[in-house]
């Protein structure tokens, strides 16, 4: 499914679970301006956390697909940084003659731009990137080794595995979820507990939802798919059911 689609999909998702994960029902948004109160609710803020967190968890599983929404989302974030270095570095050649900067130049065009390669480079870089970061935390005791040991074997196997793989397995989501699981006292630390819950129900809902737009290998390596092909990514049915998730999503949440 395209990525708004599983976006609306974990955001109603959120809604449904907080019951289960809140131990609460939803508090409408029109209840909170009805409140004559200064402050907001943290049971208010856990589900904006939990809501944000649960769609971004919706698009984590298409890291490994180079076009997916996820992906390009790195690309924009890694490609700005690129750019500013080859424009310092042209720079650089025009003042001296530096066959470093010639030869960094050359590397940054071949990567970036060359062949097509932009895009799949980019986003390996950026998985390298998280993967760089999930070891600073663990050597530093920010985050258990176990959940840096998880994540880091997550995110390598997203650099490297094709379309509907290991992301989309039972493997992948148990690597990811107890990875996540593990990280919870960071998040509670920095006043954010719902994001791990939050990941791990919008990735689990983007299986579901793969499940039903032809189907996810859940026993990878094993390649069989479990699921059906009644929604083709991107046709009608797609944007159709992303309308009615976020809609409903509105509905729930306001009212």
């Amino acid at each position: 499914m395209l990525g708004r689609t599983h976006m609306g999909i974990g955001a109603v998702g959120a809604v449904a679970a907080t019951p289960l994960i809140l131990h609460s029902q939803w508090e409408p948004i029109r209840q909170l301006l009805d409140s004559h109160s200064n402050t907001i609710p943290y049971v208010v803020v856990s589900q904006v956390v939990l809501v944000g967190a649960s769609m971004v968890g919706a698009l984590i599983p298409d890291l490994e697909q180079s076009d997916s929404l996820m992906a390009r989302k790195i690309e924009v974030v890694l490609g700005l940084p690129v750019l500013f270095i080859m424009a310092a570095l042209i720079v650089l050649m025009h003042q001296q003659a530096s066959l470093t900067a010639w030869g960094l130049v050359l590397l940054l065009t071949i990567l970036f731009g060359a062949f097509g390669a932009a895009k799949n480079t980019t986003r390996i870089l950026g998985l390298g990137v998280i993967t760089a970061g999930l070891l600073y935390l663990g050597w530093h005791k920010q985050i258990p080794v176990q959940a840096t040991v998880l994540l880091v074997a997550w995110t390598i196997g997203a650099m490297f595995a094709k379309h509907r793989t290991f992301t989309h397995s039972l493997i992948g989501l148990i690597l990811f979820a107890a990875g996540v699981n593990l990280c919870n006292h960071l998040f509670n630390t920095l006043h954010i507990g719902m994001v791990g819950p939050g990941l791990i129900v919008g990735y689990t809902l983007h299986l579901v939802a793969d499940a039903v737009a032809g189907g996810v290998p859940l026993l990878w390596p094993w390649g069989r798919r479990f699921g059906i092909r009644w929604v083709h990514t991107g046709g009608i049915v797609d944007s159709i059911i992303g309308g009615v998730a976020f809609l409903g999503f509105v509905v729930l949440a306001v009212v």
